[in-house]
């Protein structure tokens, strides 16, 4: 048997600033057919780590794709064997630390921070389980949020 991969939204987001050079956030929002809010979320959490850059003409914010980059970024997570929630926590906790936030508080702010990603992921994971007709979709989604509020 192959190995199966599993696409994501970001995956296609990434995707589309790989083909333009800059688009304003709604307008990718659009195209991808995902709510804006959303959309929000994975940029600012792309513009954190330097895959994505953003720049505002007014009020309308633009997104762009940072090549150089995003080539050494990749290649730095094809190294890393363990790419899952640790893997996040623990980046997490390093930019914490580098940022001399006391480690008293780096749990608290952990566990907000994915609550309030949870909080965003949940609408785009009913809008997708609706498109592929997933049964059970409440289920899955506590299952789901249970598995990654406790790592």
């Amino acid at each position: 048997m192959g190995e199966e991969v599993v696409r994501t939204g970001v995956d296609d987001l990434l995707d589309l600033l790989a083909r333009s050079a800059k688009i304003p956030l709604t307008e990718a929002a659009a195209k991808l057919k995902v709510d804006v809010g959303v959309i929000q979320a994975w940029v600012d959490f792309l513009v954190e780590e330097g895959i994505v850059g953003i720049e505002y003409r007014f009020t309308t914010p633009y997104i762009y794709l940072n090549k150089a980059v995003n080539a050494k970024k990749v290649e730095e997570l094809d190294k890393e064997e363990n790419y899952n929630i640790q893997f996040f926590k623990k980046k997490f906790w390093e930019k914490a630390k580098s940022n001399n936030i006391p480690e008293s508080q780096i749990e608290m702010l952990w566990k907000n921070h994915i609550v309030q990603a949870l909080d965003i992921q949940k609408k785009y994971f009913y809008f997708e389980s609706q498109r592929r007709k997933l049964q059970k979709a409440d289920e899955l989604w506590k299952e789901y949020r249970e598995l990654i509020q406790y790592t």
